[in-house]
């Protein structure tokens, strides 16, 4: 495997950390070599003891399930809007609210608002107003979808682990797009978090994200060589 025993050791010890602070239903660490697309680290809770035969559940958090991602799309809302050339960071909007042609009413995590800030700000700020902006005034459904699609979401990412999901990205109508663009209304993998960003951390190119290094028969000759 690609895996590194002493990353996946400090993995597993992030992992037991956390569950001694914080109550959650489950937790996955993935940690990729973002040059080379090698998985190095890769753990998840509830596990189980494979001394024991009571294993509930055999899948694998990362690739089996896919969920609802929430903020993380905002980062790929404005890679969109940068790759299409339309992106101005300096340019302004007014946070807090924001009300759909159909007068549904879409607020950012702190309803009062962070005030009339601009694009930059409102990427730190995590704001869900900003991305609704960008969308209306900058880039529509079709850019946002070509865009999640290229990066990998709603389909395999090929990691030969069993049951991987494609999630889903559909989206329509003014809300589902607004909805879409800051992970609601959506749903993801793990993996293919990791997959879309590599290409942030390698120069722009994404790699594809791989745990079989090599197999070998029992004359040491390669039979099989990962990516």
């Amino acid at each position: 495997l690609t895996i590194d025993s002493n990353v996946q050791f400090f993995v597993e010890e992030a992992i037991s950390n956390a569950k001694d602070k914080y109550d959650f239903s489950w937790m996955v660490v993935v940690l990729l070599d973002a040059k080379t697309g090698k998985v190095i680290g890769l753990s998840q809770t509830p596990s189980f003891d494979p001394n024991k035969m009571n294993v509930k559940d055999w899948n694998n958090y990362a690739v089996s399930y896919a969920y609802e991602p929430g903020s993380v799309m905002k980062t790929y809302t404005y890679m969109a809007a940068m790759e299409a050339g339309v992106y101005k960071g300096s340019d302004k909007f007014l946070s807090g609210k924001y009300v759909t042609s159909d007068k549904t009413k879409i607020y950012d995590w702190l309803k009062s608002g962070f005030g009339n800030i601009t694009y930059d700000q409102g990427f730190a700020y995590s704001s869900n107003v900003g991305i609704i902006n960008l969308l209306d005034k900058y880039i529509n459904k079709t850019i946002l979808y070509d865009y999640f699609e290229k990066l990998g979401f709603g389909q395999k990412t090929g990691i030969t682990l069993a049951n991987e999901a494609k999630g889903r990205i559909a989206f329509k109508y003014e809300t589902e797009i607004f909805n879409a663009g800051f992970g609601q209304g959506i749903t993801t993998t793990q993996m293919q978090h990791i997959q879309a960003l590599t290409s942030i951390a390698n120069d722009g190119v994404m790699l594809k994200p791989y745990i079989i290094d090599k197999v070998v028969d029992e004359n040491k000759k390669i039979v099989f060589k990962g990516q």
